[in-house]
């Protein structure tokens, strides 16, 4: 009897994650609907404060431990300049947390250039966006709970390192290679750690994948339904657009 229910329930989690006909596109449309607003709402309603300080000091750390003259000088605000909506909107969302949006900062002497730990700083965009695919991808309870937990560690751990070796790159381009500060957080930040970031996010979303949770056919029925809504609006262009057989003859 137990098997039999634990194999009705790995069909029905089959047919869940390969959904066909009108059922794919229900599904397509939802869950990219709720995946976008849960990432939103995982992103900017929690206070990461805890993580931009165990970030802050892990990194500091790191960089003490590899002889970079460094100091924790005080903290820096994380709200936004500006009167845009989303800006207004951000900032009473991170205006909600006990430390008035305030974040750690590791201070360069040699470089004489502070560097904020700030919300973004602790990898829980790319985090925020996992976990949503984690829940609305069809898999077992547990299995979600592994690979929610598995992927936060590895993100979180990843992170560190990726910080401490874009702050360590910024401070020796500066001053071991007399580059000007602009140019050394480019190369640090945007040519080195952005594809760090990238090729890390491709890495999480594997041990997620290792746990059994599906989320890249997840997001294949995401991009599949997309080309077929193309198709399906070139389609209904060239129908309204080219005359019909019976209305060109005279």
């Amino acid at each position: 009897m137990g098997k039999t229910t634990e194999n009705e329930s790995s069909l029905a989690l089959k047919a869940l994650s390969n959904p066909k006909g009108k059922n794919k596109y229900i599904f397509a449309a939802l869950s990219f609907v709720f995946v976008v607003l849960l990432t939103i709402v995982l992103y900017l309603v929690p206070d990461y404060y805890f993580l931009e300080k165990l970030t802050n000091d892990t990194v500091f750390q790191f960089l003490q431990f590899y002889q970079y003259d460094v100091i924790l000088d005080g903290y820096f605000s994380e709200k936004d300049v500006g009167d845009s909506f989303i800006v207004i909107i951000t900032n009473i969302l991170t205006g909600l947390d006990k430390h008035n949006a305030l974040t750690p900062v590791i201070k360069s002497i040699e470089a004489n250039r502070r560097f904020a730990v700030v919300r973004a700083c602790t990898g829980m965009q790319a985090g925020a966006l996992l976990m949503a695919l984690i829940i609305v991808t069809p898999a077992d309870f547990w299995k979600k709970v592994k690979a929610t937990f598995y992927s936060t560690i590895a993100l979180i751990i990843g992170n560190f390192l990726r910080i401490a070796l874009v702050i360590g790159m910024t401070i020796t381009l500066e001053v071991s290679y007399g580059t000007s500060a602009g140019a050394a957080w480019l190369w640090a930040h945007d040519v080195l750690g952005k594809p760090i970031g990238f090729f890390g996010t491709i890495l999480f979303a594997i041990i997620i994948e290792k746990q059994g949770v599906p989320i890249l056919n997840t997001v294949s029925i995401w991009i599949d339904s997309l080309f077929d809504l193309f198709s399906y609006l070139k389609n209904a262009i060239i129908s309204l657009v080219t005359p019909s057989k019976k209305g060109s003859k005279k």
